[in-house]
């Protein structure tokens, strides 16, 4: 397991903001897929950076020697169309873009996770993802109905 420590975390974020942009929680995820029979060359960590206006998501990977940050995606939040937050005893996160692609999935690490208070911390990414949906919708313009005409 990669351990993030606060300080590495704020100097990822404040170099990955733009302009305007604040940062609004930061959750640690890891991924195994079924196929790897639990190799560790295969295992993702996730560092999932959430801002004013984006989704970052930062793939850590362990090599033979070194770890690495291995690449960085970002999302507007306008392209993800779900951040579901689910399972009983572990948690999960999924997010989906428009059209039901799984842009990214992991499971939110445990108590003693490379990241402090993480399973609060990703309440926050999905509450910020639902804050900036219902901001898109109040500010998209409303229309009145049509005038109804009496038929001839």
């Amino acid at each position: 397991m990669i351990k993030y420590s606060d300080v590495y975390v704020s100097i990822l974020a404040k170099g990955l903001l733009h302009p305007g942009e604040q940062f609004v929680s930061a959750v640690s995820l890891s991924h195994q897929p079924f196929w790897s029979f639990g190799a560790p060359i295969f295992r993702h960590a996730y560092l999932l950076v959430a801002t004013t206006h984006r989704l970052i998501a930062l793939d850590h990977r362990r090599g033979f020697l070194f770890d690495r940050l291995d690449r960085a995606d970002s999302w507007a939040w306008g392209d993800v169309a779900q951040v579901k937050l689910g399972g009983l005893l572990s948690k999960k996160v999924t997010v989906k873009a428009h059209g039901g692609q799984t842009l990214l999935k992991g499971k939110v690490t445990g108590f003693f996770g490379p990241l402090a208070k993480n399973g609060q911390s990703a309440r926050v990414l999905v509450q910020a993802w639902e804050q900036q949906g219902q901001q898109r919708l109040q500010q998209a313009p409303q229309y009145g109905q049509m005038p109804q005409y009496a038929a001839a």
